[in-house]
């Protein structure tokens, strides 16, 4: 008896699991629709890739012109919108901060004042490579 009843059960469970699924994923892309239809000029975005921007233009119903850095506009697809982002996080204090005065690293303009000199780097490396006959290398110990 209990062998019968397997058998309805997991596909009442599945129908259970479909019916669920679909729901959330009705009210997900109503979601999307309803910030896809609110992004106007002026709305700061969050791309797919990460990108974000200010819309400039949206009258077109499938792409966008979005100002990634001033005075440069890109035209992207609608559906590349992520999300609509209402302003930059604020400060809390935790991030820190580049204070470029208190550097005090110096480029040197020359190499003149630093250890060793590089252009002499090759002469003072002993030739190894008998091949050539070359006798300029540390041969001379083998002297008789």
């Amino acid at each position: 008896m209990s062998s019968s009843l397997i058998i309805p059960l997991m596909l009442a469970a599945m129908a259970v699991f479909m019916f669920v699924s679909v729901r959330n994923q009705k009210k997900r892309a109503a979601a999307v629709a309803d910030m896809q239809s609110a992004i106007g000029p002026g709305t700061r975005v969050q791309l797919q890739s990460g990108l974000f921007g200010v819309v400039v233009d949206a009258s077109d119903d499938t792409v966008v012109q979005i100002e990634i850095a001033p005075g440069v506009v890109t035209e992207w697809n609608r559906l590349a919108i992520r999300e609509s982002v209402t302003d930059t996080p604020e400060d809390d204090g935790d991030t820190p901060t580049y204070d470029q005065d208190a550097d005090d690293f110096q480029v040197p303009d020359s190499l003149e004042g630093l250890d060793g000199d590089p252009t002499d780097s090759q002469h003072d490396k002993p030739n190894l490579d008998k091949s050539r006959g070359d006798e300029s290398g540390d041969d001379k110990h083998e002297e008789k």
